[in-house]
């Protein structure tokens, strides 16, 4: 089905609040003043928060771009909403950047492969300052680039009005976005070996990498539901994000949170079965072993369990307020479990990091991810004709 006659570009229906850009405004500037006061200030514990919130904040900026490559990847015809919204956050990845270069200042303050205690010479060939520092940076501007190449592509092709130009322009995308969805796994298992395996140097495991890109799918999708439900009326997307849409997108929520807990079970049962004690250290610590087990479960059930048992209630599935409270419940559960992955290897006998400073450095991500998506949407409010002409098929209902 096609939209009404002029509806291919959906216009703003009204502007949100008022209060909403100035709100996020304030918590981006105290915020970041927050976050360099307790840099400064705070010891070991900032830093490790640093990480925490880079992992997490980052994830959400890149995953929304990444899951607009994968609907234009797969030519899904009932995106474009969603297309629009995941590429608001591009702005974003630049403070990721300068985040990582933050942090990379600190390096000594949770790199623990630095400290000669910690050293693994075995390893030195993969974890040394220049290599690591190269491949994670390669990895963040190669996605960068690559992910300011598809908006700026797309932004390009509604300019065009000869058909050969907007043909080129799709062809153009559909490349852009299948390099996007490859590099996307490939740096971001990287990454994860990097920033949170690597901090436990004797332990490993080949399927973090892909548990954690997953995770980060899971994550950004909960994100781009609450982005839905809080831009769809004072941008005019209602037409495109209905119930039904809105369920879909809680249905691939749930795909990734089964899948995220598969890769986490697959790591688990490859553990045991394979009676493997170098790697038993990673899960005991958090799975068995106070003060962190409590943290565990509550991730297990909230993030990973707690989705999918809300799902097999229909009023979950019905209703936009419900999807957006598991989305809530999942984003406070994901962002839980970045601090379980992290800090435990840091500090295995204190939950660390949850000084009242410390929180200043989410408040400030927040804030300054919402001013960024709100900056993008004024500009490209509605939806791309670039993507509506990915026709639906007749009689399919939004």
């Amino acid at each position: 089905m096609t939209l009404p006659e002029g509806e291919d570009r959906a216009k703003p229906a009204a502007e949100w609040p008022s209060w909403a850009s100035p709100l996020a405004a304030t918590a981006a500037a105290a915020g970041v003043a927050g976050t360099l006061y307790a840099l400064a200030t705070g010891g070991d514990e900032a830093w490790w928060m640093l990480l925490v919130n880079f992992l997490f904040w980052g994830g959400i900026a890149q995953g929304t771009l990444v899951w607009s490559a994968i609907f234009r990847t797969a030519q899904a015809t009932w995106t474009p909403a969603l297309n629009r919204l995941g590429q608001a956050t591009l702005l974003f990845l630049p403070v990721s950047l300068i985040t990582y270069a933050l942090l990379w200042s600190g390096r000594h303050h949770w790199l623990t492969w630095l400290h000669p205690e910690h050293a693994v010479p075995h390893k030195a060939w993969w974890l040394n300052e220049p290599f690591f520092l190269g491949r994670d940076l390669a990895i963040l501007v190669a996605l960068m680039v690559l992910s300011a190449w598809l908006v700026g592509t797309y932004a390009r092709g509604e300019k065009q009005t000869d058909a050969e130009a907007i043909r080129r322009a799709q062809f153009r995308l559909n490349r852009i976005a299948i390099a996007t969805v490859i590099l996307y796994a490939f740096g971001y298992s990287i990454l994860a070996f990097d920033l949170i395996m690597s901090l436990e140097p004797h332990w490993y495991s080949s399927l973090l990498g892909g548990y954690y890109f997953v995770s980060t799918l899971y994550l950004a999708m909960a994100a781009l539901i609450l982005m839905a439900l809080a831009f769809r009326g004072p941008l005019g997307l209602t037409p495109w994000l209905g119930p039904r849409r809105l369920r879909d997108m809680g249905n691939l929520m749930l795909g990734f949170a089964l899948l995220t807990t598969g890769f986490f079970f697959a790591q688990y049962l490859t553990i045991w079965y394979g009676n493997l004690p170098e790697e038993t250290s990673f899960i005991i610590r958090r799975a068995y072993t106070a003060p962190w087990w409590p943290v565990g479960a509550a991730v297990l059930a909230l993030g990973y369990l707690g989705p999918f048992l809300a799902r097999c209630f229909p009023v979950v599935k019905e209703s936009p307020r419900a999807i957006g409270t598991v989305a809530i419940i999942a984003l406070a559960a994901l962002w839980t479990e970045r601090w379980l992955l992290v800090v435990p290897s840091l500090a295995p006998d204190r939950l660390a990091g949850l000084g009242l400073i410390y929180w200043t450095i989410p408040v400030g991500m927040a804030g300054l991810l919402a001013l960024v998506v709100m900056s993008a949407l004024r500009r490209h409010p509605g939806v791309s004709p670039l993507d509506t002409a990915l026709k639906l098929s007749e009689g399919t209902k939004l």
